[in-house]
């Protein structure tokens, strides 16, 4: 069970120094904020959609600094 939890460990920090895991995790997080501005529309939480918004563009800048 322990060499499991250190091979994944490997695993992460082998990730960790790549581009691409980046570029994907920031456009995964673009994406989750943009379906949570999304709801807060559908339920007319104006200000919080705003914040998603804002959330959304920093995260698609920074995920395209990672593409280029």
């Amino acid at each position: 069970m322990e060499a499991l939890g250190i091979l994944l460990l490997l695993i992460g920090l082998f990730l960790m120094t790549k581009r691409r895991f980046w570029a994907f995790a920031f456009w995964l997080a673009a994406l989750a904020s943009f379906f949570s501005m999304v709801a807060s529309v559908i339920h007319f939480q104006i200000l919080g959609a705003i914040g998603f918004f804002v959330l959304m563009s920093i995260c698609e800048v920074i995920a395209e600094t990672f593409t280029e």
